[in-house]
């Protein structure tokens, strides 16, 4: 009787012994078969409609603003990808930004990430659309917004390399209606007509905020005092050497 039921046992364990060996032979085989299959994951996805997403918010639009704020951050970076930024649909991308301005156009993380991050694309024309996207969000509150403003700016005048888009930009922003916003930021038409080799017009911007504020701290007023004085000198001995040549 004992002699039987070990019998029964060893060919149990015997059975469940090839059953295990057939299983896991099954599972290599299958893993064989398709370890280089990748699911077809989109790197920015397809933009819903402004009312599609208020519907999706289900009244609680602080909620499902900062839900896609996330994921428009991380995506093309999920499920093991990383994803060059040059591999990004940017028109796509500006599309998430101004419906995402549209749930909450105070939030600053969104311009944030457009500017810090996303401007960053190795293929630098996608930039425009971070440029229209910054002064888009500037238009909802230019009191507050001019900061991003100033970065389409410098995305303008940096990387895109576009001075007259830089100077239509940089004279918005100087035009805009906040007394506490800093100098630097009234002046940066200045700065860019001097790179365009407008060094008149570039003094003349300086000399015009010098006698219109008196608002200025001590190193606002040496910076405008040293660059009127340095642009007048600079001025000047071109006008005499044109006029040296004139006379020969």
């Amino acid at each position: 009787m004992i002699f039987q039921k070990n019998n029964f046992n060893m060919k149990k364990n015997f059975y469940i012994s090839i059953l295990i060996v057939i299983l896991l032979g099954v599972q290599v085989g299958f893993w064989a078969k398709t370890h280089k299959i990748t699911p077809l994951l989109g790197v920015v996805p397809e933009v819903p409609s402004t009312l599609d997403a208020k519907i999706s918010a289900l009244g609680d639009e602080q909620f499902y603003f900062r839900f896609l704020a996330l994921y428009i951050q991380n995506s093309g970076d999920t499920f093991g990808r990383f994803t060059a930024l040059k591999d990004y649909d940017y028109k796509a991308l500006s599309e998430w930004f101004m419906l995402l301005d549209k749930l909450d156009n105070k939030s600053n993380f969104v311009p944030a990430i457009a500017s810090y991050y996303y401007s960053n694309t190795q293929r630098v024309e996608d930039n425009r659309y971070i440029v229209d996207y910054l002064e888009s969000n500037y238009d909802y509150n230019p009191t507050e917004k001019w900061w991003w403003l100033s970065q389409a700016v410098i995305i303008s005048n940096n990387k895109l390399k576009d001075k007259p888009l830089a100077l239509r930009l940089a004279y918005k922003l100087s035009s805009t209606p906040n007394d506490k916003m800093p100098s630097w930021a009234q002046q940066m038409p200045a700065f860019i007509l001097e790179q365009m080799g407008e060094f008149e017009q570039a003094l003349i911007i300086i000399k015009d905020l010098a006698e219109k504020h008196d608002n200025y701290s001590e190193g606002e007023m040496n910076f405008m005092n040293y660059f009127i004085r340095d642009r007048l000198g600079f001025l000047n001995e071109r006008i005499g050497k044109r006029e040296a040549l004139s006379n020969n």
